[in-house]
């Protein structure tokens, strides 16, 4: 048998798709991208595009392989499992909850690895969950939903993970979670996992994925100011610089909150990269409330964005909100996402010159790009080795690319 899994959406959902391929490859079941027989997609039901991309994506399967054995997990199969039924009664589907069952129906053999990562194929930075589940209830968010039991990696188990990865050479390795700032493993939160990490022995970085503003605190701040083991980068979702639309997006901060945080973290951690999530065309949002969010943006001076233009969900509090319509969501999205442009350069030119922590993350076409400590991808000016890590110097920013070298 062979099979391939095409994955939709979140970091948590490729590291999922990574270690069930891990484990049916050691049950005798071979991977093939082209010739298979079972393919198993990961799905993602954040935005009604995605939503639609697979579905497309399904019944183009059924079309071309019609013989072949598809099965569906992940939060689209959790959430809207009757959409899935309705294109076919043959494709099986296993919810977030039971998504390790799929080894055990493909294999016969139990599994309580799921979830567990030996390493990354053809990458340089390897990625651990070590957390599922939010309960944030965010009045646009349909993951609550999809992703509703809290659970965190034991601390043991995360750390032995990390180690061994770090044994086999990953010089980057990405702490991910549905919501990491709620790693909670029996009363040992966050802060007392990194601790653990920092003493790990080898040369390695850590770097964090999203963590909401109140969960970062100054003891996790000290903990991440040191450079030598951990990224000077915070991924911190902000979704709107409105105090208005904060509110009914049952954000549970202000902007006067974030910008605290921001303060505390550049106090503490030098040079660092803080990139940030925004959505356009909310509910509500009136032209004053989205000047706003663009003038606070650039008034934090962040590092970056990650730009969503809001996608009503079913079964979300803010799906029965009157919408605003394409026109306005699609000018909005422009102007923020030219923003995002703009911040990028600044923090780009505000480097150079600078020493930074890097690690070499591929070569193509004879060009050798590294990765920065925060976040910035470099074009290297010499050869290098990929998988190193060394400092690189920033030496120019031009049309949207950083240049640099060791």
């Amino acid at each position: 048998m062979k099979f391939y899994i095409k994955t939709f959406g979140c970091r948590v959902n490729q590291i999922e798709s990574e270690s069930v391929a891990e484990e049916l490859i050691k049950c005798g079941i071979y991977y093939d991208e082209k010739n298979f027989d079972i393919l198993i997609i990961n799905s993602c039901c954040v935005t009604e595009k995605t939503e639609k991309e697979i579905i497309k994506y399904i019944k183009k399967s059924l079309d071309l392989k019609p013989f072949i054995q598809i099965i569906v997990t992940g939060c689209f199969a959790t959430v809207f499992k009757e959409k899935i039924e309705e294109i076919s009664k043959n494709i099986k589907i296993f919810s977030n909850s039971n998504k390790s069952d799929i080894i055990k129906t493909l294999t016969g053999k139990e599994t309580n690895r799921l979830f567990r990562i030996e390493g990354f194929k053809s990458r340089t930075r390897a990625f651990v969950k070590v957390q599922d589940g939010c309960d944030l209830r965010c009045s646009y968010c349909i993951v609550p939903i999809a992703r509703n039991e809290m659970i965190s990696k034991p601390l043991s188990n995360a750390v032995e993970e990390i180690n061994n990865l770090v044994l086999k050479g990953y010089k980057e390795i990405v702490l991910s979670g549905t919501r990491l700032g709620a790693y909670d493993d029996e009363g040992k939160r966050l802060n007392h996992l990194l601790k653990k990490i920092s003493d790990i022995k080898g040369n390695f970085r850590i770097r964090l994925s999203s963590l909401e503003p109140m969960e970062i605190n100054e003891e996790l701040c000290e903990i991440c100011s040191d450079s030598s083991r951990f990224c000077s980068y915070f991924h911190i979702p902000l979704q709107s610089g409105s105090d208005e639309v904060l509110k009914k997006m049952r954000r549970p901060y202000n902007i006067n909150f974030f910008s605290n945080k921001l303060d505390l973290i550049r106090k503490k951690i030098k040079d660092v990269g803080i990139y940030s999530d925004v959505i356009v065309g909310f509910p509500g949002e009136s032209e004053k409330d989205f000047l706003n969010s663009v003038n606070f943006i650039k008034q934090a001076e962040l590092s970056g964005l990650h730009v969503f233009t809001y996608s009503k969900r079913p079964k979300t509090e803010s799906f029965y909100m009157e919408d605003l319509g394409y026109e306005v969501k699609k000018k909005r999205s422009q102007i923020m996402h030219d923003l995002d442009k703009e911040l990028r350069k600044n923090f780009g030119l505000k480097m150079i010159g600078k020493n930074i922590d890097s690690v070499v993350i591929r070569e193509k076409k004879g060009v050798f790009w590294a990765l920065t400590s925060n976040f910035l991808e470099v074009s290297l000016k010499n050869k290098a080795e990929v998988n190193a890590r060394a400092d690189v110097t920033i030496t120019d920013f031009k049309n949207g690319i950083v240049y640099g070298e060791l």
